[in-house]
């Protein structure tokens, strides 16, 4: 029988207003040590090569008879001298840790969390070796993760492998802890930067929201526990999919404001239904993973996009909001999409291949070049159920689409045209071209579909005495009230003006231009009849003349039709799970 080899990763806090976690890793046992280490160059979830080598510190090795020269080898690959046979080795080394996000690890003098692919060097082999996890926090803290703990003291956890370690973040600090049950199974809350914040709202909602993904897919919990990792944080936000975990950030003041608390629940209700779809239903690169190069697949529009549509749908039929949220938000967004010229270019197909170059790195002229895999891909998800819902008279729809995927390949990779397979055969023939239309190409929506479901969706202005004239800039406040323009969209007259991104705008006409001011200055122009910009560009100033064109409905909205009918009212209950408003 083999015996394999243990790897066992300590991370400690020792000084954690240093924001730098210490980690020593020992590999003993029978087999072979392995002399090729490496640091993973990106995090699955987040498809974008972030090099966190650039973070650790110098490696040392050892065995117990001797130091074990380093070797850097690359950007994120080390090599280390071989011991003698079958003696353990040690290495250690530092790693800084001070950004803010789900993605990445921090610590500080009163939290420390961590990401595995930041931290934890793994090794080039094929050999096999079991993996430990301890944890040595501060003292006084508390330590939570989705990872076994084992039976002895301190923090020691197991992970049958480096793709499970990674996936698997730790939460370190003086941790607020809330649980509850869905369907005999516990569901734990572990809460940082949220004292004194009542998170009953959470308790109460997250239940039937979990419940009704899991009516999507049927079948039991695919998980014997779950853990969301909460930190409440002004000024950032985010969330990040693990396979019995999430991570998520997000304004602690959101949670009791009834405007922002239906997004703060979509945050939950996105990262938990990438439970199913994308961390066991996947396309088959995505896991086992490449840690080293970037993993190409054209179906991010299907992973997250259909994933953020079922965010808000599951709201909805969970009684978490009223359909009335769910259809302003899907109606902002169509909006929002109608906004971007980039919708024209890229397809969402393209979008996801190119998410390595450009949707994490966006950059003055991505409106007008790119199209986001999140909030197209989300939308083609909507017009796909509502069209299957339609031409199947309600026999099909985008729920038994998952179901049969997750039926056929459960917890499994499958092939680049499985998604595609299983849509035609929901629908039938005509999905092929829906999807060459809406995923593979750049067509318009068929916008009659609304009344088989009893909406409309109108076009109007907030304020129409408001409304200014469009020029095509997207601008931004700068700290001094200023206005830097942040973009100039594709075919716009900004653009035949000459103007460009970066540009700092200081006046309108001969008087000069605030950012609160903008609004009101803009809506006193008129339509067809030139005014004239002046911009420092490259500390220069320049001065353009740009013809406005007619103001651009700025609130779009998905209302009941006046005339619906019983079979719409019926679809449209069907699809979300209430009566229509």
């Amino acid at each position: 029988m083999h015996v394999s080899s243990t790897l066992h990763y300590r991370i400690a806090m020792m000084h954690p207003g240093s924001h730098r976690f210490q980690v020593r890793i020992k590999w003993s046992g029978p087999g072979e040590f392995p002399e090729q280490w490496a640091l993973p160059v990106w995090t699955p979830g987040s498809y974008l090569v972030r090099e966190f080598s650039k973070h650790v510190g110098p490696v040392r090795a050892a065995s117990p008879s001797k130091p074990l020269a380093v070797r850097k080898t690359g950007k994120s690959t080390w090599s280390v001298d071989l011991p003698e046979p079958d003696a353990p080795v040690t290495l250690e080394y530092e790693v800084y840790a001070f950004e803010l996000s789900v993605r990445t690890s921090y610590l500080d003098a009163v939290r420390g969390y961590f990401n595995g692919a930041n931290v934890f060097l793994y090794p080039q082999t094929a050999a096999p070796y079991t993996i430990e996890l301890e944890v040595v926090p501060a003292p006084g803290w508390d330590v939570a993760t989705a990872l076994d703990r084992l039976p002895q003291p301190g923090f020691v956890y197991a992970a049958p492998d480096y793709d499970t370690l990674v996936d698997s973040p730790v939460e370190c600090g003086m941790l607020r802890r809330e649980t509850f049950t869905v369907g005999g199974t516990v569901h734990e809350l572990v809460l940082t930067g949220l004292d004194q914040i009542d998170v009953s709202p959470l308790l109460r909602d997250l239940p039937p929201i979990i419940q009704a993904a899991q009516d999507v897919f049927g079948g039991p919990l695919p998980y014997d526990r779950y853990v969301f990792l909460v930190h409440g944080a002004q000024g950032t936000g985010g969330g990040l999919e693990h396979r019995n975990s999430a991570s998520i950030i997000f304004d602690r003041f959101m949670l009791h404001n009834p405007d922002q608390y239906p997004r703060v629940l979509a945050l939950f209700a996105h990262e938990y239904f990438h439970v199913w779809n994308v961390k066991r239903l996947h396309p088959h690169n995505l896991g086992p993973f490449d840690y080293q190069h970037e993993v190409f697949t054209t179906l991010l529009w299907v992973l997250e996009g259909w994933t953020d549509y079922y965010a808000w749908i599951l709201l909805a039929r969970a009684g978490a909001v009223e359909p009335t949220v769910v259809l302003k938000h899907f109606a902002e967004s169509l909006r929002i999409l109608d906004g971007t010229p980039g919708r024209a270019v890229q397809s969402v197909a393209e979008a996801s291949w190119d998410t390595w170059i450009k949707f994490y790195r966006p950059d003055g002229d991505s409106p007008n070049s790119t199209v986001s895999y999140y909030l197209k891909g989300a939308l083609v998800a909507l017009f796909l159920d509502l069209s299957l819902r339609r031409a199947t008279a309600g026999q099909s729809s985008l729920d038994a689409v998952m179901r049969d995927l997750w039926d056929q390949y459960g917890d499994r990779g499958y092939g680049d045209g499985a998604v595609e397979e299983a849509l035609i055969k929901a629908g039938g023939p005509i999905v092929r071209q829906w999807l060459e239309g809406w995923a593979y190409g750049t067509a318009e929506w068929d916008s009659q579909i609304w009344a088989d479901f009893g909406l409309t969706l109108t076009r109007d202005f907030k304020n129409p005495q408001q409304a200014g004239v469009f020029t095509g800039i997207i601008p931004e406040r700068m700290e001094n009230g200023g206005i830097l323009i942040k973009h100039v969209l594709r075919g716009s007259p900004a653009e035949a003006a000459g103007l460009g991104p970066g540009d700092e705008w200081i006046a309108l006409d001969t008087a000069r231009i605030r950012f609160q001011d903008l609004e009101t200055r803009l809506a006193q122009c008129a339509t067809g009849q030139e005014i004239t910009l002046s911009i420092f560009r490259n500390n220069q100033l320049q001065t353009y003349g740009v013809v406005p064109e007619p103001p651009r409905p700025s609130q779009w909205a998905l209302t009941r039709l006046s005339a619906s009918t019983e079979k719409a009212r019926q679809q449209f209950r069907e699809w979300l799970g209430a009566p229509l408003p």
